[in-house]
Formats: structure tokens, C-alpha cells, sequence
């Protein structure tokens, strides 16, 4: 009971910290700009169901998480990051607290459940996308809120009541993202859980038909409303979509077979655990623990059809992934008799960790930053945990007192490691927003507008709309007689564009918004402006 507790509070510390600690620090990357830049536009502009983003419709995702956006941004100010985060930080504690829920529904044990939440959450991508306000992380917090009611209907307990909740939180999550959350989270689920357990009785069907219309009901009603009042647009950006699904970051099927690695510091742990034949016959509830190696598994090849890979797509693997972990974990911690060449493993498995802890404790001295008090804390927390895991492995023999040690580190990581990330990371020396132009054009009273340029990341620094010309297009051109642009490119085709139309320009100059160096592969042009003042003849 005692350990438990420890555990417990453990994770409500690494909850707090890793979801929460320095939620404005690191940049706004492409997915967040995009929510943020049409939350900003649902309250200034009215564009709450026709949602807009620099002033385009842009239908490609429906609107609840923009919505949680823009309500924060009215209370907080839309240039306050951790605020537009927050309800993101929140909807991915949520799905922590209903995914240890399932754990102890399913497997009545506590202890199972504490592992398993804790490995989850301090999961490398569940803390990335868990603290970035894009549309992933509240579709799979509402699929996972909904999946727990749903199995509480299956085992009886008052079913028509939880099917009518599951269906509800089914539905918030395709009117988050799709029906990404029901592809990825519940038909894989459905698929273990019929294998494992048979198929739903005849007398479920009626509650897994409300819950069906529920769902229906709640998730597509944006599409339908979109649809009927503005079809044109609304199927032209669905086939745009579509096309892009199919053809952008196209990789092969076995492109997630390197999945461990986005799990961070249970990279080893996460393989060991999906070893079916030995785990299954460790565990002391096979069939529970095979329910969730199964939905791992249909998670993977489900996502593997799909064309389009990027890694954060991963995330829904992650929550069976942390349960099939937790198990062996669990056994781990509680077996006295260990086969020799399991306790070599898993002693190397923590030393590992041990030396990893080791090497930050000295690297982050190398990295090209000052050193400040954050990285000296980062480093020291380090060293103790590479000491606290060798003395917990060698000495006193306890694994989940190795375990714990590795949870603590990542909660200084929250707290230290953060900060030193994020200075890391800003480290381009070119760097000069275009925002800096705000004040010389607010002096003399002109309009920035765009030109064959597209960086949602800029739209949201600017915090303002900078209406796009259309060349061919006479209703985006400006009435007024001076006004100045911004382009993504330099090149004389450009200029001559604009020139033909009887513009005169006059170069002002470059402006670059990449927080990281042109030595980064994350440096895009997509942030680099070339700016113009132009005059009518």
C-alpha cells in the first residue's frame, strides 16, 4: 500500500510538471500556428463555424480545438502561448487519468495501473505532442475518455447510460480531427477485445447502435452544416486533402517499426514488453495483458496503411504500448526468482539509462550555450539519478526503486531541461522577425499584405491579418495608393508579376523568423520575408 501510494503521488508530480512546467517555453511549430492564427480569426473576425485562417476558408480541420483556442486567447491575449497550450496540457492529463481508469477496470490492479500511467506520461511523444496545441492530442484524449465509458457499457455496468457517454466523447473526438481517434484508438481496440474476449453479445447491440448514432450525430454535424452552406469550398479542400494524405510524407509500411525509439527512456522496455510468448506466461492476468498487446498491434498496422507518416502519428500506439510495458514492469518488480539471463538484462537496461544520465550530467557543458543555473541543476539532477540507478541495481537489488529514479529525472528534465531546450533551440543569429516592421508601418498609416508566401508561423507573431494579392485575382488588390508586401521569394519572375501590374517597388529589405540556425534542418524558407513597399502608378 505504501509503494502504491509513492507511486501515486509520483505520478500527479510527473503529471503536473511534464504537461504543465514552462508551457510557453519552445517555439510555435506549423500545426500550432495554424489552430492559433484561425482562433485568433474566430474572435476578431466572427469565424467560429466558417473557420478561416489568414483570412482563406480552411475546412481541412473541424473547429473544437480551435474553439478551446480562441476562448483562451480572448481571457489571455492571443500572444500568450502557454495560455492557446493549456487546454492541450489539459485534455492530455485527462487522457492520462482515463487510461489509468481502463488499466484498473480492466486489470483490478492498482499497482498495473500506476506503472502503466506513469510510463505513458513520461512517454518522449506523449510530453511532445501532449504540450502542443495542435488537433492530435484532443482527439485521442476524447477517444480514450470515450473508450473507458465504453468498456464500463460492455461489462455491464450500467450500459445504456456509458454507451450514450462513450458515444458523446466518440463524437468530440471526430469533431476534433476527423475520424482519425476512432481509426487509430477504437478499431484496433475492437479488434483485440474480439479476439481476446468474443464478440459483443446480441444485447449489446442496442447500446453500441446509440452510441453509434451519438457519435454520428455529434462529430459530423460541422461537416454537414460546412457542406450545405458552402459545398463548393468545403469538397474543393476535402479533395486538396485527400490528395495530400496520399502523396505528402509518403513512406513505406515498415516505416514504424522504428516506434520504440519515440517512447524515449522506455525504448528497451517497450520491446521487451511486446514479447508476447514470454510476457504472456509471466503475467499473472494473460488474457488483459493480451488484450492490450493486441490493440497495440492493430494500432501499428492500421497506422502502417496509411501512406502519410510522421512520427507524432504514432501517438495512439503509445497508449496500449505504455499498458503491455507496465505489465512486464509489474511482474519485474515483484518476481523473487528471476532467470539469470532475464536479471543480466534488465540490470543492462537500467545501466544503460544509468550512462545515459551520466553523459547529460557532463554533455550539456558542451553544448554551445551559457551556462546558467538551469543547466547546472539539469546537470546535477542528472549525475544523481546515474548515481541513484547504480546504487538501486547493484546494491539494493530493487527495480522499482531504479524505476522511480528514472521517473525522477524526468520530471527535472520538465523543470531544468526545459528551459535549457529551449534556449538550445533559439539559437539562429540571423534572426529578425518580421514583427519588427509593425512599428514603421503603423507610423505611416500603410498595410502589410502577402504575396506567393505561406508561413502560418509568421501569421501568428504578426498578430494580424496580412491579406494575400492574387495576381489575375483584381478583387485582392489593394485600393490603396501605398501599401507594403512580404514574399517568401526574391526572384525576378516575382518582382516582374508585380511590376507588370504598374507597381513601383522599392526593396526595404529580409526579414528571417527561424528560431534555429540555417545549419538546422528544421530552418525553412517558408519563415524568411522579403519585404517591398509599393507604389501604385
Amino acid at each position: 500500500m505504501k509503494s502504491q501510494k509513492q507511486l501515486f503521488y509520483l505520478l500527479l508530480v510527473a503529471v503536473a510538471i511534464l504537461l504543465f512546467a514552462h508551457l510557453g517555453k519552445l517555439y510555435v511549430d506549423i500545426m500550432e500556428a495554424r489552430n492559433f492564427v484561425s482562433a485568433r480569426e474566430m474572435a476578431e473576425e466572427g469565424h467560429w463555424i466558417f473557420t478561416t485562417m489568414n483570412g482563406i476558408p480552411r475546412y481541412e480541420k473541424p473547429p473544437l480545438p480551435t474553439w478551446l483556442s480562441a476562448w483562451m486567447g480572448q481571457i489571455f491575449g492571443f500572444d500568450n502561448i502557454a495560455a492557446l497550450r493549456f487546454p492541450a496540457a489539459l485534455s492530455c492529463m485527462l487522457l492520462i487519468i482515463y487510461f489509468y481508469k481502463i488499466v484498473d477496470l480492466l486489470s483490478k490492479n492498482t499497482h498495473i495501473a500506476l506503472i502503466s500511467s506513469l510510463v505513458l506520461v513520461t512517454n518522449f511523444l506523449v510530453i511532445y505532442v501532449g504540450r502542443r496545441a495542435n488537433w492530435d492530442i484532443y482527439s485521442y484524449s476524447f477517444m480514450v475518455i470515450g473508450i473507458y465509458y465504453f468498456l464500463l457499457a460492455l461489462k455491464k455496468i450500467k450500459s445504456i447510460p456509458n454507451y450514450l457517454f462513450a458515444g458523446v466523447f466518440f463524437g468530440l473526438s471526430i469533431l476534433s480531427k476527423g475520424p482519425t481517434g476512432p481509426y487509430v484508438l477504437l478499431i484496433p481496440l475492437i479488434m483485440g477485445y474480439a479476439i481476446t474476449f468474443g464478440m459483443p453479445k446480441w444485447v449489446d447491440i442496442k447500446g453500441i447502435a446509440l452510441c453509434s448514432v451519438i457519435t454520428v450525430m455529434i462529430g459530423f454535424s460541422w461537416y454537414l452544416y460546412i457542406y450545405l452552406a458552402d459545398s463548393d469550398t468545403f469538397l474543393a479542400i476535402m479533395k486538396k486533402e485527400a490528395l495530400a494524405r496520399e502523396n505528402r510524407d509518403a513512406k513505406p509500411f515498415t516505416r514504424y517499426l522504428s516506434f520504440p525509439v519515440q517512447t524515449g527512456v522506455w525504448i528497451f522496455y517497450s520491446v521487451v514488453g511486446l514479447v508476447f510468448p514470454m510476457v504472456k506466461k509471466r503475467v499473472k492476468q494473460p488474457e488483459i495483458y493480451m488484450l492490450f498487446f493486441y490493440w497495440t498491434l492493430f494500432s501499428l498496422i492500421l497506422l502502417s496503411l496509411i501512406p502519410s507518416k510522421k512520427e507524432r502519428y504514432l501517438f495512439p500506439m503509445m497508449v496500449p504500448l505504455a499498458a503491455t510495458t507496465g505489465y512486464y514492469l509489474h511482474y519485474l518488480f515483484h518476481s523473487l526468482d528471476l532467470k539469470k539471463w532475464e536479471l543480466s538484462l534488465n540490470k543492462a537496461i537500467f545501466t544503460v539509462l544509468a550512462i545515459v544520465s551520466l553523459a547529460i550530467s557532463v554533455g550539456i557543458y558542451f553544448l554551445p550555450l551559457t551556462v546558467e543555473i538551469n543547466t547546472v541543476l539539469f546537470s546535477a539532477a542528472a549525475f544523481v539519478t546515474c548515481v541513484s540507478l547504480v546504487y538501486f541495481i547493484y546494491i539494493k537489488q530493487n527495480f522499482q526503486y531504479a524505476f522511480c529514479s528514472v521517473i525522477v529525472l524526468m520530471i527535472y528534465t520538465g523543470i531544468f531541461g526545459l528551459p535549457v531546450l529551449d534556449k538550445m533551440l533559439s539559437n539562429n543569429k540571423e534572426f529578425k522577425s518580421l514583427t519588427t516592421i509593425k512599428a514603421k508601418l503603423h507610423h505611416e498609416n500603410l498595410r502589410l499584405y502577402t504575396y506567393s508566401e505561406y508561413s502560418p508561423e509568421v501569421w501568428f507573431k504578426y498578430q494580424k491579418l496580412m491579406p494575400e494579392i492574387q495576381p489575375g485575382n483584381p478583387k485582392t488588390y489593394p485600393a490603396d495608393k501605398e501599401f507594403y508586401i512580404a514574399m517568401n521569394s526574391n526572384k525576378p519572375e516575382s518582382l516582374k508579376t508585380l511590376e507588370d501590374l504598374g507597381w513601383k517597388l522599392v526593396y526595404i529589405g529580409v526579414f528571417d523568423d527561424n528560431e534555429e540556425g540555417s545549419h538546422s534542418k528544421n530552418y525553412t524558407d517558408r519563415k524568411i520575408h522579403y519585404v517591398y513597399k509599393i507604389m501604385t502608378l
